[in-house]
């Protein structure tokens, strides 16, 4: 092991700071003992520690105290989990879990991380940086969870699980003010019970101006149906969101419906995405860049520094709207068997608008001239039906379930490539072939979808399964089986050489795999047991320009021990893998044939994860956790080697001070946060000329928070809390790109802070 990872592991093993699971609203910030944390990740309500899987959990005050909104929040201190940004769209945040990735954009592909709200999964993960305005707790569960949770998650799965009504009068309140002018209010109401049905409604707002100042605002394009005329932003990283949770429950003796409703229409920016370089295999032969401009124009010369002002004419804000539906019905039939129904339906629409990916303003003989951009219009909708048998017979506990999954989508996104776009006509039409459209390209590219498509996708997806436990004082075995069936079609109206030189393409693809694990538990006493653990795990196949792609497999080994010591004031949880890929997925991009898919013949994924938490007095509470991946993916034999994006190394460490109460019941309290990522690389393509643009440096970040809580003013409680993110402002590469005429990035966002002021009666 290399000097460096055994250094990490014993400062992360000698700090004795680990993820700490705190109790809702702050109860219990002056108990002695670590609180315990309640997950699914079985199907059924387990303490974490009781759970022989791979887990880290989150309960409501450690989200509020993590700053955790939403998905694209969750990977501060997971070990071995990182969230990347990628560019194409302000909602896509890129997930890396032990080496597996959901990186992509396209509906015709999956992502090898099954992402959940309140147990309804979500078929696309492009879509997941949207504000949930009322999490109850989030659930990441690393390594295949094949069996309970499906195809989809080779990786592992994440869940995210709102709140329920609490049938009891009551109001909850917070709002927000901090720099880049950050304005948040929430509000949250609980109606009393009528009789058996009770409620609970959530408004949240978040909108922040942005962090990088646009050159080049409002620069206006006026294009064909159904994108429509687009401005050009005024600043990156802007947000306005607005999202409302709906929570409703009926109980009636043994019988629970639960109905759940999130809505979430947020206007954003993507971060300034930076001119870093350019590629010299492309610029060879053409000149000295910037070859293509010519006066007048507006340019900004490639730098490797965050710059507060870029020049992007054809970077305009993007509209997200989501909403989800959820019914889960839940019948106790008897003290041994619950039945319970999941049904579930989301709608994603996203117009992502203009993306500027040449990282600059171009004008040519008068006329605005792209070297790169893209345009894209975005349309998904899905429906789910889950149902259970859960049953326990003295020993035994078992579930039988059966899913079921629907999904249509269509995207629409030409990419521009050498492009003038004309000013003098009502309207731009996207050039398909020879004798359509009316933009002008200068380097005799055919068409502005030869990297690019237009595409629509039907799936579906069926899964029957099975898992059975035997449990005695001192030992545990448990394993399941689960079939999906996967149908697959895409209808390719353009893209590539189609329509150029082809005729559009209707194509269809079907997949079944066989999927299942077993663990055996070693429980040496109530707070220790160790437990070994074999999974195998499954991503679907599919269609994609339409060539046929196989499914990714996977086969997982792993040996855990979870222990709580000391009377429960310290607790370790640690765990040790071996991943086998087949067939490995990866996305890639390049300006002659756009999206295509690396196929990867293996990947080898080797680690170790640690969860440490001590609490040595009921004030001072510590925490860390530490995550080692060692990567290799085989050369796809058309497209050739492969990158790893994943960080070698994650860690995070934090402590928390809770004053003991004031005469009046409140108290102070003090935490700080620390986050390591390792150095990375950000493009799988191997470039040896860009490789040194493209590496994303290691990064500490540091953030801290100052609370006063439960101040008891008019009846009400009373929480106000001072808070800054990126401590120390760092200014790191974020994210990086060969787009094989130019290299592009992204940098983090700067040092934010701001005050809560919160009350609840």
């Amino acid at each position: 092991m290399k000097f460096r990872t055994a250094t990490l592991t014993c400062t992360a093993i000698a700090a004795l700071l680990p993820h700490a699971a705190f109790a809702a609203d702050n109860q219990g910030a002056n108990s002695t003992g670590i609180t315990d944390i309640v997950v699914t990740a079985r199907r059924t309500q387990e303490r974490l520690q009781d759970v022989p899987v791979a887990v880290t959990g989150y309960d409501t005050a450690e989200l509020k105290a993590l700053d955790i909104k939403g998905f694209g929040d969750i990977g501060k201190t997971v070990p071995n989990l990182d969230v990347q940004r990628q560019f194409g769209s302000a909602n896509a945040p890129q997930f890396y879990l032990r080496g597996v990735s959901t990186g992509t954009l396209k509906f015709e592909a999956d992502a090898g991380i099954g992402l959940y709200i309140d147990g309804i999964y979500l078929g696309r993960p492009a879509g997941t940086a949207f504000s949930l305005a009322d999490i109850e707790r989030v659930e990441v569960l690393r390594g295949p969870q094949g069996t309970l949770f499906g195809r989809n998650s080779t990786g592992g799965a994440i869940n995210f699980i709102t709140s329920a009504p609490k049938g009891e009068f009551g109001v909850k309140a917070e709002g927000t003010a901090g720099n880049f002018d950050r304005y948040k209010g929430q509000v949250t109401i609980n109606l009393p019970a009528l009789g058996p049905l009770t409620a609970r409604v959530s408004y949240l707002h978040d909108e922040n101006r942005g962090y990088v100042r646009n050159l080049t605002p409002g620069v206006t394009f006026n294009f064909d149906k159904p994108f429509g005329t687009v401005s050009s932003a005024k600043t990156f990283g802007a947000e306005n969101t607005d999202a409302v949770a709906v929570a409703v429950r009926l109980q009636e003796g043994d019988f629970t419906a639960d109905y759940k409703f999130d809505y979430t229409d947020k206007v954003s920016t993507q971060m300034a995405q930076q001119l870093l370089g350019y590629d010299p295999s492309f610029t060879a032969g053409v000149g000295d860049p910037p070859f293509y401009t010519a006066s007048p124009s507006i340019y900004v010369p490639a730098s490797t520094s965050r710059q507060n002002a870029v020049a992007l004419d054809f970077t305009t804000p993007s509209h997200l709207k989501i909403q989800g539906h959820s019914l889960t019905l839940a019948y106790r039939a008897s003290d041994a068997i619950t039945l319970k129904s999941i049904t579930g339906y989301r709608k994603m629409d996203e117009f992502v608008g203009g993306n500027d990916i040449d990282g600059g303003a171009y004008v040519v003989g008068g006329l605005p001239f792209t070297n790169i951009s893209s345009i894209q219009d975005r349309h998904q909708k899905q429906f789910t039906q889950e149902v259970q048998m859960l049953g326990k017979s003295g020993n035994l506990d078992w579930v039988l379930g059966g899913f079921y999954f629907r999904e249509t989508g269509r995207d629409n996104n030409p990419v521009f490539i050498g492009t003038l776009f004309p000013t003098y006509l009502p309207t731009i039409v996207p050039t398909l072939d020879a004798t359509t459209g009316n933009t002008i390209n200068i380097f005799e590219v055919p068409s502005d979808y030869l990297a690019g498509s237009d595409a629509s996708i039907r799936n579906r997806s069926i899964a029957g399964y099975a898992h059975l436990g035997y449990k005695t004082d001192k030992f545990e075995l448990a394993g399941g089986l689960r079939y999906t069936k996967d149908n697959r079609h895409e209808d390719l109206r353009a893209g590539g050489l189609i329509p150029i030189f082809l005729p559009p393409i209707n194509a269809a693809a079907s997949f079944d795999h066989w999927d299942f694990d077993a663990t055996a538990t070693y429980i040496f006493n109530p707070d220790v047991r160790t437990y070994a653990r074999f999974a195998t795990g499954y991503l679907s196949g599919g269609v994609l320009g339409g060539t046929t792609f196989k499914p990714e497999t996977v086969k997982s080994y792993e040996v855990g021990l979870k222990a709580d010591a000391l009377n429960k004031t310290v607790r370790v949880n640690v765990a040790a893998f071996i991943t086998r890929r087949k067939d490995v997925q990866t996305l890639g991009f390049n300006v002659a044939s756009g999206t295509f898919l690396f196929s990867s013949p293996f990947g080898h994924e080797e680690g170790f994860e640690i969860e440490l938490v001590a609490k040595p007095s009921p004030n001072f509470t510590f925490n860390t956790t530490y995550g080692y991946l060692h990567q290799k993916l085989a050369a796809d034999p058309v497209n050739g080697p492969v990158n790893s994006l994943a960080p070698k190394n994650t860690m995070s460490i934090g402590a928390q001070y809770d004053s003991p109460y004031f005469s009046n019941g409140s108290h102070v309290q003090f935490r700080v946060d620390g986050f390591l990522k390792d150095k990375r690389l950000s493009d799988p393509i191997q470039s040896a000329s860009t490789l040194a643009l493209t590496t994303l440096p290691s990064r500490f970040d540091v953030n801290a928070r100052l609370s006063l809580l439960d101040l008891p003013i008019g009846g009400s409680k009373v929480n106000i809390a001072a808070w800054v993110q990126n401590l120390t402002n760092n200014n790191k590469l974020d994210f990086a790109r060969n787009l094989s005429t130019n290299v592009i990035g992204v940098f983090q966002v700067p040092r934010t802070f701001g005050l809560d002021v919160g009350f609840a009666f």
